[in-house]
């Protein structure tokens, strides 16, 4: 990548079922664009009615990257997913297309967009479960005070309530001999060549939530149940890949614990709560453009919204 050239990029954001694949979808044809999905389930093989995954109709000939490529066994930290979407990123921008950033993962669209530096200090296995038998020993408290006197600035805004989150800060203590914060102020120099139009749309609640009790209607025809079966019979239910929604609430249903229509309440009940706590998230991020997803449907009219702020910015843009 040039050293003078600048590398547009266009963010699609916003909570679950709000119709993001859709408007991406047509504002990717009118630009000649490419898809870049920024969803942490959407990575996984054989994940697809559970993470309503884009069918191939649903891609409609566009190039995608960053979904179906690794297994749900498989290791994939945040680090991993900057380096694949940069990759990514920076292969579109040499066919001279336009990467468009797909998601509701708003930690992988911000590590990406802000640059976030990540230290040489790769997850190990045998440390991790050395210092998970630490952490149940000495209980929340004790294990979190001692990481406050190793780095008294990176502690301050650690969630006391994410024992994987402690575990891998003092992971990165371990492995680097250097409180973690240090690393949080450095950042990644491709993102300063970053040309960032991030579009975040929203809908009424109501409606939301009525269009997340469809899509878990709609998943239950494409087979959902039969899909975690499948899945079940290869990987073991403790897997991170399976701690999401639509996974989670069908295993009591499979081990007979709750009848489907519990089972479908609750994937119902946790999605909207999900998408609440989204929109929590991204009302804290700055310079984005806020959209209203109506119509539902009608993609292509909700693109053109957004088509002429593309090409007014993409004109002052070199690429």
């Amino acid at each position: 990548m040039s050293s003078t050239r600048s590398v547009p990029l266009i963010v699609i954001s916003g909570p679950t079922s709000v119709g993001k694949t859709g408007i991406a979808a047509a504002l990717a044809k009118r630009l000649s664009a490419e898809i870049v999905s920024a969803d942490s389930r959407q990575i996984y093989k054989e994940m697809n009615i559970g993470t309503a995954k884009p069918t191939l109709e649903e891609q409609q000939g566009i190039p995608h990257h960053l979904i179906d490529f690794i297994n749900p066994d498989q290791s994939f930290t945040l680090a991993d997913y900057v380096e694949c979407a940069w990759k990514a990123i920076q292969e579109i921008h040499a066919r001279d297309k336009i990467p468009i950033m797909v998601g509701s993962s708003g930690l992988y669209i911000k590590a990406v967009v802000q640059g976030y530096f990540f230290p040489d200090a790769p997850p190990d296995e045998k440390l991790r479960k050395e210092l998970e038998e630490r952490f149940q020993q000495e209980g929340t408290l004790s294990f979190y005070e001692k990481l406050s006197q190793i780095d008294p600035e990176g502690a301050k805004i650690l969630d006391k309530n994410n024992p994987r989150r402690l575990i891998r800060f003092y992971e990165i203590y371990v492995r680097t001999g250097n409180p973690p914060s240090q690393f949080w102020k450095m950042r990644d120099p491709r993102a300063e060549k970053l040309k960032v139009l991030h579009f975040v749309f929203l809908r009424d609640r109501e409606k939301l939530r009525k269009r997340i009790m469809e899509r878990v209607d709609e998943q239950e025809k494409q087979g959902l149940i039969e899909e975690v079966k499948n899945l079940l019979e290869k990987y073991p239910k403790t897997l991170k890949a399976f701690q999401t929604h639509g996974y989670q609430e069908v295993f009591p249903y499979l081990e007979g614990k709750c009848s489907w229509k519990e089972s479908k309440d609750k994937i119902v009940y946790h999605t909207y709560q999900y998408s609440h706590r989204q929109i929590i998230w991204y009302r804290k991020e700055k310079g984005v453009f806020w959209e209203e997803a109506e119509p539902f449907g009608e993609w292509d009219l909700l693109a053109a919204k957004i088509h002429d702020k593309v090409i007014s910015t993409l004109k002052t843009t070199s690429i």
